[in-house]
């Protein structure tokens, strides 16, 4: 499925999430972006995340941990006004 332009930090909207992303995929939190990485975790079988300014590597976190530090997830960078 396409990713939705804004997904809640609420357990449904991070399965669509884990379901939605594929790697390479950019994610938008206020002042933060992240891509999604190759690399799956264990537990979810999801795709994990990490700062798109940091090369792959250990730190990165599953999606759904993703949208619960963040509060929420756009899927174009936000606009501030």
């Amino acid at each position: 499925m396409p990713l939705k332009p804004h997904y809640q930090p609420t357990r449904a909207d991070a399965a669509d999430l884990t379901l939605d992303a594929r790697p390479g995929d950019r994610l938008y939190a206020i002042g933060s972006e992240f891509i999604v990485a190759d690399n799956v975790s264990a537990i979810t079988g999801g795709h994990m995340v990490r700062p798109a300014d940091i090369p792959a590597g250990p730190g990165s976190i599953t999606l759904a941990q993703l949208l619960a530090r963040c509060g929420g997830i756009f899927t174009q960078p936000p606009t501030q006004n």
